[in-house]
């Protein structure tokens, strides 16, 4: 992977470790009661399949909860 790269690393090995990275968050989250969120889910799967990076993820699910 190139750490100066803007964009996320699409190898099968990198969606492989985000899709496990993304497993893991939701089991903890349903171990909390989470419920389904399709939001949340297709932001995953963008984050997974490399579409988004980490920090873009993390601003679109911070400006769900932002008050105007």
């Amino acid at each position: 992977m190139n750490v100066h790269s803007r964009r996320p690393d699409r190898s099968p090995e990198a969606v492989a470790k985000r899709q496990k990275a993304v497993e893991q968050a939701r089991a903890a989250n349903i171990r909390q009661g989470y419920t389904h969120d399709p939001v949340l889910e297709a932001a995953n799967a963008r984050y997974i399949a490399g579409d988004i990076t980490t920090e873009e993820f993390r601003e679109e699910m911070l400006a769900r909860f932002k008050r105007a």
